[in-house]
């Protein structure tokens, strides 16, 4: 069986909020700006790169994405300011396009295994703005251009040759976002890996998209992807999950007139995160309870 879970491993497909995420927790954890119940104990990784992506998100910039600055690994050794507890946030590469390959190619990379230990807890990305996940299986339907042709149709030479009435083949970077999530977490259920009760924090990011509606991120994971909550539910024997909402960036960076209103907060309270029994500003909260012995 796997032991505590002191360090966790982040995960996420492409835009889900990693990146923006580990800018804020450094700033958070590195400005001392504000108590968080986790301090920076250490870190291993590119100083520039912490900096630069901190930087961008104190100044209301997109944050850059990672793949846009090559390979690195981060790891952020924290501890917990009343407890002493310490744990590991590992950022492996962080391009979300490394999980995207993964559940098109089948293929696992090698330092992601190789990184990934028998009792490491997980903090999952899933963005809230997740609009053609929730289209039907008639909608889609819908969309695509129709094939049925008369032969006459076909054969006629006015017919323009670049017509759109050819359907693209369907390939697996087509999947719903949910689907792609659900094979990631069975993924690490099953050989190589060593299947074994697992924490892992789901996070619901750019959460001010949805934080206005009252509906709870439970809520939300369950009528957005019913697929997610209910392979969390069914697999309670190697997830123990906990589901948050959080709003690292504060707003959307296109909204000038909200960008406005925000500046005029401390950095650190721009953040939103949305728990289980409440909401606060302390970005460290879901590694809190990944960090903690159940």
């Amino acid at each position: 069986s796997c032991s505590v879970n002191s360090n966790f491993i982040i995960m996420g497909l492409p835009a889900s909020g990693k990146t923006t995420f580990l800018a804020a927790l450094w700033h958070l954890v590195e400005s001392d700006e504000t108590i968080c119940l986790l301090e920076l104990d250490a870190y291993e990784g590119d100083l520039t790169y912490l900096n630069r992506i901190a930087e961008a998100w104190r100044n209301f910039e997109a944050v850059p994405r990672t793949s846009q600055v090559g390979d690195m690994n981060v790891a952020i050794h924290l501890r917990n300011r009343e407890t002493g507890e310490k744990g590991t946030a590992f950022f492996p590469d962080l391009a979300g396009e490394v999980f995207d390959r993964q559940v098109e190619d089948r293929i696992f990379r090698k330092d992601f295994m190789k990184n990934f230990s028998d009792d490491d807890g997980i903090l999952f990305f899933i963005s809230a703005d997740v609009r053609e996940d929730f289209l039907s299986v008639t909608e889609l339907n819908a969309r695509l251009p129709s094939n049925v042709e008369s032969e006459e149709t076909l054969n006629n030479d006015s017919t323009d040759e670049n017509s759109e009435n050819i359907i693209t083949e369907w390939e697996p970077k087509l999947l719903p976002a949910q689907v792609k999530v659900v094979q990631l977490l069975s993924d690490i259920i099953r050989p190589p890996f060593e299947p074994c009760l697992r924490r892992i924090a789901i996070l619901i990011s750019a959460w001010d998209l949805v934080h206005d509606s009252g509906v709870t991120p439970n809520d939300w994971l369950e009528v957005n992807m019913p697929l997610v909550a209910q392979f969390l539910k069914t697999n309670s024997d190697y997830f123990d999950h906990q589901i948050y909402g959080v709003s690292a960036q504060g707003v959307s960076l296109s909204d000038d007139t909200a960008v406005d209103e925000i500046a005029t907060l401390l950095a650190s309270r721009r953040i939103k995160i949305v728990g289980p029994e409440s909401e606060g500003n302390d970005l460290t909260e879901p590694l809190v309870w990944l960090m903690s012995a159940g």
